[in-house]
């Protein structure tokens, strides 16, 4: 005997037959009939009886039925007990860069009807900004994009990667420079170019103006709706992680277009989570990752 015979026949009895109850477990019939068959024989007893008005419980399955349903309800106290034990409190604060943030919502939706008692804040920065405030204790959980080679730098930190990534041209698919599948320096140049407030991208057209002159730029911000407004109504290109495009509700709908850039070496980039080595946060911190991650790969269906 097991728990999945007693759902069987409290099932059986609620619909008052073998095709329904299978059809609201989600097994097949000659499943759940083999099942209570090997239970009938092993108590030595007929359960139910079966007419063509349905399948209801005999004399003896009423008692057995009754007292599955008593050790059911049991069952779901100690694992409402097991969940309210396990229950996180205290407070997490999380941020992400730009385009992911519908995930970053979908995860603290979750985590909070598992764990109601916990205070989560969520936010949207670029993410050596995050990397800072995660220094000084402003931020509990980041995910965020890195250079490799910055990883040696992490003291007091720790990284979890999840994907590769790198920098790349996003424009509107009827632009004059989504003509082109990849673009050089001097075709960037004639294009112009609103930019999201990052350390990367700063950096890159740091190293852009320096090597070959300064670009178009539209405007910079640190608001991700000012970009999508621009790209949107094909105002301007933009510069960002390919891994966040591919996140956008644009880009799914097929208005974007990425183009790689040609002619600059860039560095290695990884996409993950990174946090401060605190226990106190290490239990949310994971789960959070969890829910946040399962967010983003069921959002790539």
């Amino acid at each position: 005997m097991n728990l999945e015979q007693l759902e069987y026949v409290v099932e059986i009895a609620k619909t008052k037959s073998f095709s329904a109850a299978s059809a609201n477990l989600h097994i097949t019939q000659s499943a759940i009939s083999q099942s209570i068959h090997r239970l009938e024989h092993e108590l030595g007893v007929v359960l139910f009886e079966r007419s063509r008005s349905g399948t209801f419980p005999t004399v003896e399955g009423k008692q057995f039925i009754a007292k599955a349903m008593d050790i059911l309800q049991r069952v779901d106290d100690l694992k409402t007990m097991n969940i309210e034990a396990s229950a996180l409190t205290g407070e997490l604060h999380v941020a992400t860069f730009p385009s992911v943030m519908p995930y970053l919502v979908q995860a603290t939706a979750e985590m909070k009807i598992e764990h109601p008692l916990l205070d989560i804040s969520i936010e949207e920065k670029g993410s050596m900004e995050i990397i800072k405030d995660i220094r000084s204790n402003k931020i509990h959980l980041g995910f965020i994009a890195i250079y490799t080679k910055q990883l040696r730098e992490f003291d007091g930190l720790h990284f979890i990667p999840m994907y590769s990534g790198k920098l790349v041209v996003c424009t509107h698919h009827h632009s004059e420079l989504a003509k082109l599948n990849r673009v050089t320096p001097e075709q960037l140049k004639l294009h112009k170019l609103a930019l999201y407030r990052d350390g990367f991208v700063d950096d890159f057209i740091q190293d852009f103006t320096y090597d070959h002159g300064p670009l178009s730029i539209l405007f910079r911000t640190n608001n991700s709706e000012a970009i999508t407004t621009v790209l949107g109504s094909n105002m301007a290109a933009t510069i960002g992680h390919d891994f966040s495009f591919y996140q956008h509700p644009l880009w799914k709908e097929g208005v974007l277009k990425l183009i790689e850039i040609t002619g600059i070496d860039q560095p290695k980039m990884q996409i993950g989570f990174v946090q401060a080595e605190s226990k106190e946060i290490a239990l949310a911190a994971e789960r959070f990752t969890l829910k946040f991650r399962q967010a983003i790969e069921l959002g790539h269906l």
